[in-house]
């Protein structure tokens, strides 16, 4: 049974599961982690990604808060839990980039020059849709009181789509353990002996095992064909070649599906209308295989949100420089990174901070891009990234 499979069974009809104690709970205890011994992991792990990758209500924005599962990837190197922001190059968090004397580049300068690089991209082909991405999330809480930490897991995810449905589409996961949330927490594990696996108490058969040791890599043949953003009606690839390319009948394609939605239902422009079509959008341009002019769209519907904001130039955690942008909605925050050479998103990033979030913070899941293009190239077992 995957992880959709096992969310839709257990689940009980009320649409608040997904955001409560349990739920977060249980959804936690999907993700285990193979390195310390658990067979059995490996396919809990990996499974979770092809049911889960593109379904935002499941690893968005509503995710984060729910659990952060395999969700997508942090876009700085280890901070301390109180931080929140990517790492800005040449200037202070939040800070606007300077784009010439007289010059201020704001988040709607950031993406409407996107959308005009993106607009001009020659069509990509090739066998695959070939995506590898860094994901990370968390954090889980290990010990109690002032010798407490947190950790954050990670791991590589990989996917080649088949662009004829004749052919077979193929999934690769490889969990790359588990290591301190930031500088605090790195202090508390080292005063704890620098442990390098926990066994943890989740609901279920069996206990959560988590590793500072990477995994054995994980390659497999998908039993379907690949489906995309599957909140919005689980496209096909020749949907997803349909889709809108004028801004105003995309966003009015999708905040109908936000209106209209199993565990949705916000109307267009109101600030969880906006919050979800912000997401959506945002994964669309992350790993899904759109074409030039759907994406050119889908980055000046972005640029319309009202609230969204310039971060100036960022780093994400592999030291490659972008255009930061910032959509705050209540508990909620996302940030992108833009590729400004190329148009493409180098990073995305999700916390949730709820009232009742526990002192040490809410759930976080990022996702690191570091290949989403069409490709010839053979399926493998995912490697390490180069560090």
């Amino acid at each position: 049974m995957n992880v959709d499979d096992l969310v839709r069974r257990g689940r009980p009809d009320s649409t608040g599961w997904a955001r409560s104690e349990a739920g977060r709970r249980a959804l936690d205890g999907v993700v285990t982690a193979a390195s310390a011994g658990d067979p059995a992991g490996v396919d809990r792990a990996r499974a979770s990604r092809p049911a889960l990758r593109w379904s935002f209500l499941a690893t968005g924005l509503a995710g984060a808060a729910a659990a952060g599962v395999l969700a997508v990837s942090i876009v700085a190197a280890p901070q301390d839990a109180g931080t929140t922001v990517p790492p800005v190059a040449g200037g202070q968090p939040g800070a606007t980039h300077s784009a010439g004397a007289g010059t201020t580049l704001t988040a709607r300068d950031i993406l409407l020059a996107a959308a005009g690089r993106a607009e001009q991209a020659p069509a990509e082909t090739g066998r695959y849709w070939h995506v590898k991405t860094v994901d990370v999330y968390g954090p889980t809480r290990i010990g109690t009181g002032d010798d407490a930490y947190s950790l954050l897991r990670s791991s590589v995810n990989e996917s080649w789509d088949a662009g004829d449905p004749r052919d077979a589409s193929w999934t690769g996961f490889r969990d790359l353990g588990a290591r301190p949330r930031g500088a605090e927490d790195e202090r508390a594990w080292r005063a704890a002996g620098s442990p390098t696996s926990w066994r943890l108490d989740v609901d279920g058969p069996s206990k959560l095992v988590l590793s500072t040791r990477p995994g054995k890599g994980d390659l497999s043949r998908d039993p379907e064909p690949p489906r995309y953003l599957e909140d919005l009606g689980q496209l096909t690839l020749e949907q997803v070649r349909q889709l809108p390319t004028e801004p105003g009948a995309l966003r009015g394609w999708v905040a109908e599906r936000i209106r209209t939605g199993e565990d949705m239902g916000y109307a267009p422009g109101s600030a969880l209308g906006d919050r979800m079509l912000f997401g959506f959008l945002s994964r669309l341009l992350l790993d899904t295989p759109a074409p030039p002019k759907v994406r050119a769209a889908a980055f000046r519907v972005l640029a319309d949100i009202p609230g969204v904001r310039s971060l100036g130039t960022v780093q994400d955690e592999r030291g490659r420089s972008g255009q930061g942008v910032e959509f705050r909605s209540g508990s909620e925050t996302e940030w992108l990174i833009v590729d400004t050479a190329t148009h493409r998103l180098l990073a995305r990033k999700i916390v949730s901070n709820p009232k009742d979030a526990p002192a040490f913070g809410g759930k976080e899941s990022s996702t690191l891009v570091l290949t989403a293009e069409w490709s010839d190239a053979a399926p493998r077992v995912p490697t390490l990234p180069q560090q």
